[in-house]
């Protein structure tokens, strides 16, 4: 039902109440002391740590395609509520396109939409990937963008 849904609204609606309200409040809290006390670079590079982390506590079966791949990655982003991932190989770029939808979101005073979940998915996404039979060193997931309510990330070199 979700990938009928195009409205970017819905789907930040969506996102925000993935987030039991119990935990709203800390995040919020936790974020907005990490924007306080760390620079930007230092705040995305321990988030990314906190997705590697929390892959290598997820952690998915070695798979033989790109198929296969996103159907582990969903199995077991659904078991977190985390929301959902798409994958598709850009040919021209050599790379891996992720669009993530759903992602749970927490905006604070200096990012209302919640987009530090984007560092997080990078962290996250790049340990799965790399625990791929055939993974390289050196490819990473970096974001790409977004596109109506979606993250949206590429795996590639550089």
């Amino acid at each position: 039902m979700q990938d009928q849904i195009n409205d970017p609204d819905a789907l930040t609606y969506i996102a925000r109440r993935g987030v039991a309200p119990q935990w709203r409040l800390f995040l919020r809290a936790m974020m907005e002391t990490l924007e306080t006390h760390l620079d930007h670079g230092a705040r995305e590079g321990l988030l990314r740590m906190v997705g590697a982390r929390m892959a290598a506590l997820m952690p998915l079966p070695a798979c033989a395609t790109l198929a296969e791949l996103e159907a582990r990655m969903n199995d077991t982003l659904a078991a977190a509520d985390w929301g959902y991932v798409r994958l598709s190989f850009d040919a021209n770029s050599n790379s891996v396109m992720l669009r993530h939808v759903a992602a749970p979101l927490v905006g604070t005073h200096a990012d209302l939409t919640g987009a530090w979940l984007g560092s997080v998915l990078e962290g996250l996404y790049g340990t799965w990937f790399s625990h791929q039979p055939g993974a390289e060193p050196g490819i990473q997931v970096r974001r790409w963008g977004g596109d109506g309510g979606a993250m949206l990330l590429r795996y590639a070199r550089g």
